[in-house]
C-alpha cells in the first residue's frame, strides 16, 4: 500500500540539508507505535543469507523549492509531497494512522503540518510496465581489497551487469519475504536515461550514486506488484529505488 502525504511548514518554508534522506527514514521509524515492529525493521529485517531487507521504500520530497549549493541546503516554499510504500500491511496501517491522527511531525527541528494522506492500492495486471523513478535507483557491488579494505562499485544502466544485479536483488528480497524463490524472471530495460539523470547523493556521510529516468520492467503481474511496493535496486529503506507507473 502506498501513502502520499502532503505537508507544509507550520511557520513558513521548511529548510533541510541537501542530503535529507536519513531524516525521512528517521520519521518512518519514529512514527511506529509498535516498538517490536520498529526494532525488527531497524535491527533485523527480513533475512536472505547475510543480507537484510526492510521491505519499505520512500521518495524524495516533491514541491516548489530553492537549493543553496554553497550551504548545501534545500528550502521547500509551500506544500510538498512525500511517498512511502511497503509490502507490509502493519507498517502501512501504523504510518497511515500516525499521520492521519496526529497531523503533525517534527523534521529537522521544524514542525510540519500533515495536510492530507492518500492511500493507493495498485492492481498490476500486465506483464510489462514503464516506470519513472521517484528516488534514485542504485546498483552496486561491495568487495574487499587485498589489504582488507571494503570498496563499493556503482554500476550505470548501460553496464552489462546492471540488469543482472537488479534481478538478483529482486530475487533475494522476494525470497526473504515469501520464503520461496520467484517463479518468473525480472527483466529491466532503460528506455529514457541520460547522463543528467545521474545523481550523486549522500546518506550518513556515505556517497551513493544512483539514477533517475524511465525504465521498462517485465515479469509476472504478481512479482511486478511486489516490486512496486518494495522498490528497485539497493538501499530502498534509505530512500532509493522508488518508482511510479509512467502515464500515457
Amino acid at each position: 500500500m502506498r501513502l502520499t502525504i502532503t505537508m507544509s511548514g507550520r511557520q513558513g518554508p521548511v529548510s533541510l540539508p541537501l542530503y535529507y534522506q536519513h531524516l525521512l527514514q528517521g520519521v518512518v521509524y519514529r512514527s511506529l507505535e509498535n516498538e517490536q515492529l520498529a526494532a525488527f525493521l531497524h535491527d533485523k529485517g527480513f533475512r536472505h543469507g547475510k543480507r537484510s531487507f526492510k521491505l519499505f521504500t520512500f521518495s524524495r520530497l516533491f514541491g516548489t523549492h530553492q537549493v543553496n549549493r554553497e550551504r548545501k541546503t534545500i528550502h521547500f516554499l509551500g506544500d510538498f509531497q512525500w511517498h512511502i510504500d511497503t509490502v507490509l500491511p502493519e507498517l502501512t496501517q501504523q504510518l497511515g494512522q500516525r499521520f492521519l491522527l496526529q497531523r503533525e511531525i517534527e523534521l529537522y527541528g521544524q514542525l510540519i503540518e500533515v495536510k492530507s494522506v492518500k492511500m493507493e492500492n495498485i492492481d498490476i495486471r500486465e506483464n510489462e510496465m514503464d516506470i519513472v523513478m521517484l528516488s534514485p535507483l542504485t546498483v552496486y557491488s561491495t568487495y574487499e581489497t587485498f589489504d582488507g579494505r571494503k570498496k563499493t562499485q556503482f554500476f550505470d544502466p548501460d553496464d552489462e551487469v546492471f540488469p543482472h544485479l537488479i534481478e538478483l536483488n529482486f530475487r533475494h528480497k522476494y525470497e526473504a519475504y515469501y520464503g520461496v524463490p520467484p517463479t518468473e524472471r525480472l527483466l529491466i530495460e532503460p528506455i529514457h536515461v541520460h547522463h543528467r539523470h545521474r545523481v550523486v547523493t549522500m546518506f550518513k556521510n556515505i556517497y551513493i550514486t544512483g539514477w533517475l529516468g524511465y525504465y521498462r520492467l517485465c515479469s509476472s503481474p504478481e512479482q511486478l506488484t511486489f516490486l512496486y511496493h518494495v522498490g528497485l535496486g539497493g538501499r530502498n529503506s534509505q530512500g532509493f529505488g522508488m518508482f511510479r507507473l509512467k502515464s500515457g
